[in-house]
């Protein structure tokens, strides 16, 4: 019996070690996202940016998120300005926690307490989201130099903010900084101990992601913020986050944010003035709603924005001969699967299957030998995904 008890016990530790094991997120906090690190159990994607850009050649490729039982994790895929006179603008991410009071939608975000020398200093746009906390990097003007800020907004007319790296810059080449207690205290303490990292390239076309939209590897902000510090309870919650670039004091923002514009703005076009901006009007949801659980998480929101990219089109609907399938193949070539599905998502045909050139792509659905009836054609380009309903005659 003793040893039958022995044994058990031993299983049950290896058991609660491979739990333990499997619960730690596969993330390396270096300010680089590895194709390892998108998985199951590691980082999941938000959103991309695929509209034309406000800031040269600099901006917001994508957004990914991960948790695990002790850490939140975000990675902004994307690239700070670099010239002769240093590093320009910056990378804002904006977060709503669950059971925390935020600035209310639509309204605008106060100037915080201690945020003049931030680039929250001129950030007074009106969010989709009741936002509480956000973080943020900007450049410092000089080489290969930012400082990491922090803001908590504690009622709709008031907030505290600082710079959570001090006197001490963070660097370029993706050596994680810690956000120490004595930087983030009273309502900014959902940052202490944050981990946080960048990697730089020369300018967003030569961040390693540029060709992919944000795909692994890519270059970026990388941020590890702790669970109980944010005060996210032991089972979870929704998180709703939304990315966005903006200037040196947050006063202008450009068309780069996460979720993107929809419709797609015309070339040049910048949201603007950020005491202008209000993103409640903009058409959807500009905010991503993260389903955290007590181990991990599951996004919600980011279908809008793969389906701004895939650009699904079904004509003439309904149809009694034959109906085009109109998509579109971002950035390089890709693989395209078309399937016809019946309404509970079962498959009744593959019209496509394989490789596809960059550009705008169609295919002819014919009647022929498909029943009379409500169908949905599922366009998967790549890792995005768009499904419109189909009626034939």
């Amino acid at each position: 019996m003793k040893k039958i008890f022995t044994l058990a016990a031993v299983g049950a530790l290896a058991t609660a070690a491979f739990t333990s094991a499997q619960a730690q997120a596969p993330i390396t906090i270096n300010g680089q996202l590895a194709a390892s690190e998108v998985a199951a159990n590691g980082y999941q994607l938000v959103g991309r940016f695929t509209s034309p850009r406000g800031f040269g050649d600099a901006g917001l490729l994508a957004l990914y998120a991960a948790s695990d039982a002790n850490n939140l994790y975000f990675f902004v895929a994307g690239t700070l300005e670099n010239n002769s006179t240093g590093v320009k603008n910056s990378l804002q991410l904006f977060i709503d926690r669950p059971g925390v009071a935020g600035v209310p939608v639509g309204t605008a975000l106060p100037v915080a307490t201690g945020a003049s020398g931030t680039s929250f200093n001129g950030m007074t746009a009106r969010l989709d989201l009741a936002a509480d906390i956000a973080v943020a990097i900007r450049g410092n003007n000089t080489a290969n130099q930012f400082q990491v800020e922090g803001v908590a907004y504690t009622s709709a007319t008031a907030g505290t903010a600082a710079v959570l790296t001090g006197t001490t810059p963070l660097t370029a080449n993706g050596t994680a900084g810690t956000v120490p207690a004595s930087a983030a205290t009273g309502a900014l303490a959902g940052f202490a101990g944050a981990q946080v990292a960048y990697t730089s390239s020369a300018n967003l076309s030569s961040n390693p992601g540029f060709a992919s939209n944000g795909s692994a590897p890519s270059n970026g902000l990388e941020i590890s913020v702790s669970r109980t510090a944010m005060g996210l309870p032991t089972a979870g919650g929704n998180v709703q986050i939304f990315a966005l670039q903006n200037n040196q004091d947050g006063g202008f923002l450009s068309t780069d944010f996460i979720p993107q514009i929809n419709p797609v703005p015309a070339t040049g076009t910048n949201i603007g003035d950020a005491a202008a901006a209000n993103f409640a009007n903009v058409p959807g949801t500009q905010a991503a709603t993260l389903v955290v659980t007590a181990t991990g998480l599951t996004v919600l929101s980011n279908k809008r924005a793969e389906e701004a990219a895939v650009a699904l089109s079904v004509y003439p609907n309904p149809a009694s001969d034959k109906a085009t399938i109109m998509y579109r193949v971002l950035d390089k070539a890709q693989k395209v699967d078309i399937t016809l599905m019946d309404l509970l998502g079962r498959p009744v045909r593959m019209l496509q299957n394989g490789m596809q050139p960059v550009g705008t792509c169609s295919l002819e659905l014919s009647r022929q030998n498909i029943a009379a009836g409500s169908y949905l054609v599922k366009v998967q380009v790549g890792d995005q995904s768009s499904t419109r309903r189909v009626s034939l005659l």
